[in-house]
């Protein structure tokens, strides 16, 4: 059997359907660019749709929150890595973006006094403001908003269940390359099309699969923008920095890898705890998230480590405090109403109710890193910090780059990543399209000869399976490639990759033409290979522990090193890996932030040591300042967990 040909033409070529994929097309088809979107899951069905649904909105929550104190808190947050272009096109563009996600029905929680979103009560996850605005329905509210973009009229054409096999490009003078299509499988019709085009967006970033079950995200999180991308010649920007969500479930099987909370939600009093019960790290909402990740690994590869590999997240004592102990609980319930859900499912209700502790882990999230990029979604690449063109064509947004956040993500920045530069990626890539002319005389040659490749492969006898592999690589990659890491490892993960890609040709395909399932995990395993090793390799470089790059044979990087990111592209049979200098915060900037950062810590740990009556008073002023609830307007219930404000329960 053979699956046949079909040929497209397009101006863009948009991959993936989520916030940045749904924004990008959008965009495209506002600047008069055809544009066709494909995905592999049912349209918008995203990370996007089962995330929390939390939004940074600069300036939402003070009116002193400029584009400069974000972009720096964005640059500060990820260790210099950040290009402080990309992070000043982030600052600039979040409220715009945003708002022209809400045209698309997004609802926000309004402040009734200023009309304005309502960001939550502290500042979340790293940020030195209070500027993430949540949602009534979580991530559902962003789906359905970018369902809306796609589909509110019939200028953007549509395809789901189509997998993306290779990027075509074809050479230029002085080695550049240009894009001219794409090659994808349509496994709903059984078809391959060939689609003809000047841009490619890809939006289909995240690979977290790799360490299935450990993740909270979707399971078609293969890597497949990255394996793809750099196989057809782009520059990958720090591949090492995997965002791990640290306060994340253990058990049951079902709920693994789930979401339990974040760094802020663990309020004023919040510590983790070692199997021992001794104290690991305090000041909890205070800290990063890839700061939790790492005292939490650290204290398991010391062997003090909870049974399933974890460590105890202890918030007892925000709950026993007799006044403000209330308030607390209407904190933790509200502020992420879905993760809270999670624990109470998966929970005692002692635990629950924290009045024991939550045993907790590290789960994959987030790559931080991706296809390299400039603050226009461009394709770059070059050595030295100079930027040239990358390939021709090629725009990457969401997930999929890099450069925004480097070795730490901010809580509540990717929905509002995917908005900004889901749509400076189309709009780009609308205007490239426009001043590319001649595409009906390209050489049809370069894609049937990536299709005689995939027909090669059906019915390829064999006696191993694609999904089987899988699972060993996913073992693998939590346990080398995972939250913490040393150079006997890597390499061991190296080796494994290399040992594995010589099984692919031994992988057992049925000669099927619709959906055949052995094709489509061959695929996905082939990326989730091929990102792994651009991963390793990457980490290897940066031989210091950073953000979300832990390693446990280095001494962590200081803050006040000289800051480079990793990039790594393919060069022959191998992986070439560079350094790339980024420019270093000002000295006296960064001995400002420390001092901060200690002044709050310290703060912290004076106020848990404080008496319990004193300690109660001093919370309750808290909570009901952050709340902005009225003395006279607070109804307790007599033994209730829940204050209310007249009939509104308090979130």
């Amino acid at each position: 059997m053979r699956i046949n040909l079909v040929w497209e033409q397009y101006d863009v070529l948009v991959v993936g359907s989520g916030g940045s994929g749904s924004n990008a097309a959008e965009t495209a088809s506002e600047m008069g660019a055809s544009v066709l979107l494909v995905t592999k899951d049912p349209l918008s069905a995203s990370d996007t749709k089962i995330s929390e649904g939390i939004a940074t909105v600069r300036a939402s929550g003070s009116a002193d929150d400029s584009e400069d104190a974000l972009s720096e808190n964005l640059q500060l947050a990820g260790g210099d890595l950040p290009d402080v272009n990309i992070t000043s096109a982030f600052a600039k563009d979040s409220q715009r973006a945003y708002d022209k996600v809400r045209a698309n029905g997004l609802r926000p929680k309004i402040s009734g006094i200023t009309k304005n979103p309502d960001p939550l009560p502290l500042p979340m996850g790293g940020h030195t403001k209070r500027r993430s605005v949540g949602h009534k329905n979580s991530g559902v509210a962003f789906g359905h908003a970018n369902w809306n973009s796609i589909v509110k009229d019939t200028k953007i054409d549509y395809k789901e269940d189509c997998w993306l096999i290779d990027i075509i490009t074809e050479n230029k003078k002085e080695n550049t390359k240009s894009i001219v299509g794409a090659l994808i499988y349509d496994a709903q019709k059984g078809k391959l099309l060939a689609v003809m085009c000047a841009s490619i967006i890809v939006a289909s970033g995240g690979l977290s699969t790799l360490y299935f079950p450990k993740t909270d995200t979707m399971r078609g999180n293969t890597g497949d923008s990255y394996a793809i991308a750099a196989r057809a010649g782009a520059e990958l920007v720090d591949m090492e920095q995997i965002q791990f969500l640290p306060f994340c479930l253990t058990s049951p099987p079902a709920f693994e890898g789930l979401l339990g909370g974040e760094p802020v939600t663990a309020s004023y009093l919040g510590v983790l705890r070692d199997k021992n019960k001794k104290v690991i790290l305090d000041g909890v909402y205070l800290r990063t998230r890839a700061e939790c990740s790492a005292a939490i690994m650290k204290a398991v590869e010391d062997g003090r480590g909870t049974k399933n590999g974890g460590a105890y997240l202890d918030m007892t004592a925000n709950k026993k405090a007799p006044k403000s102990g209330k308030y607390f609980m209407s904190f933790l319930k509200g502020s992420l109403p879905s993760a809270y859900n999670n624990v109470r499912q998966a929970m005692s209700k002692k635990e629950s109710q924290c009045e024991d502790l939550w045993e907790v882990r590290p789960s994959a999230h987030y790559m931080m890193g991706g296809i390299r990029v400039d603050e226009n979604c461009c394709s770059i690449g070059g050595p030295k910090g100079l930027k040239q063109h990358g390939i021709s064509g090629l725009f990457a947004a969401g997930q999929a780059m890099g450069g925004l956040f480097g070795a730490n993500r901010l809580g509540s920045t990717s929905l509002t990543e995917g908005a900004v530069f889901g749509q400076r990626a189309g709009k780009n890539a609308a205007i490239h399209s426009r001043n590319i002319s001649g595409m009906n005389s390209l050489n049809k040659r370069l894609f049937i000869e990536k299709a005689e490749r995939v027909n090669s492969l059906i019915g390829q006898k064999g006696h191993l399976h694609a999904s089987r592999i899988k699972l060993t690589v996913q073992k693998e990659c939590w346990e080398n490639l995972g939250p913490i890491r040393d150079e006997e490892r890597l390499n061991k993960t190296k080796l494994f990759i290399s040992k594995t890609k010589k099984k692919l040709k031994n992988i057992s395909i049925s000669n099927s033409v619709k959906w055949n399932q052995g094709l489509i995990e061959y695929f996905e395993l082939e990326n989730m290979l091929d990102t792994a090793e651009l991963m390793a390799t990457a980490a290897l470089e940066r031989d210091g522990s950073l953000g979300g790059h832990v390693r446990a044979d280095r001494p962590n990087i200081s803050l006040f090193s000289k800051p480079y990111s990793t990039i790594v592209k393919f060069f022959g049979a191998g992986v070439n890996v560079t350094r790339l200098p980024r420019k270093q915060t000002e000295f006296k900037k960064l001995i400002k932030f420390k001092l901060e950062e200690q002044k709050k810590f310290l703060g912290a740990r004076i106020l848990r040591l404080m008496p319990m009556s004193l300690k109660d008073s001093v919370l309750e002023r808290r909570y009901k300042k952050i709340m902005n609830i009225q003395k006279s307007s607070i109804a307790v219930s007599p033994g209730s967990n829940e204050a209310a404000v007249g009939d509104q329960k308090i979130l």
